[in-house]
């Protein structure tokens, strides 16, 4: 987590004052989970999510932004433990318009301490697909809600692998610099 946390304040502050920043926005977002595919019972989970952007596309009708999110979050009822994460994805903006419909997708590595049957061992892989709404607040501020589907699962890592999808809940806001 400390080098996730160098790298990240490395990114963020550039190559130089001569140069722009790669990342211009950061974020956070509270999400709640419930699993839909657990014959066990439901397994919930709530957290944090924390976000730094960049705009890889910036056109007038669209807008591409690459994310890097580092998520914390804790499970309760059918099992119980934390999860983290650093989850690389992509934002998509469709027209410049007030309020920005998005798209999101993204994949990457995660650690759990569940110790239940469908994901085996902690190391996992978490990829999601979403919709959201961004509403400004300001001129560098905005109101983000969104809704994601969510997998979790070892890819082959570990002979139980049936895996934990869910639905995700979000609010949080953004911020530019």
């Amino acid at each position: 987590m400390v080098l996730v946390a160098a790298v990240a304040a490395l990114m963020l502050a550039g190559p130089g004052a001569a140069q722009a920043k790669f990342f211009q926005e950061w974020g956070l977002a509270a999400f709640g989970n419930q699993s839909m595919d657990i014959d066990n019972g439901n397994l919930n989970e709530a957290g944090l999510l924390f976000h730094v952007a960049a705009p890889l596309v910036d056109n007038k009708d669209i807008r591409v932004d690459f994310r890097l999110e580092g998520l914390l979050g804790t499970f309760w009822d059918y099992g119980s433990g934390v999860e983290v994460g650093v989850i690389p994805g992509l934002r998509l903006y469709v027209g410049k318009v007030k309020v920005q419909p998005y798209l999101e997708a993204g994949i990457g590595p995660t650690y759990n301490s569940l110790d239940i049957q469908e994901l085996g061992i902690g190391f996992n892989f978490l990829s999601y697909g979403g919709v959201g709404l961004r509403l400004p607040l300001g001129d560098k501020t905005s109101l983000e809600f969104g809704y994601r589907l969510r997998h979790i699962s070892n890819a082959g890592l570990d002979d139980r692998n049936h895996g934990v999808t869910s639905s995700q809940l979000q609010i949080g806001f953004a911020i530019a610099f």
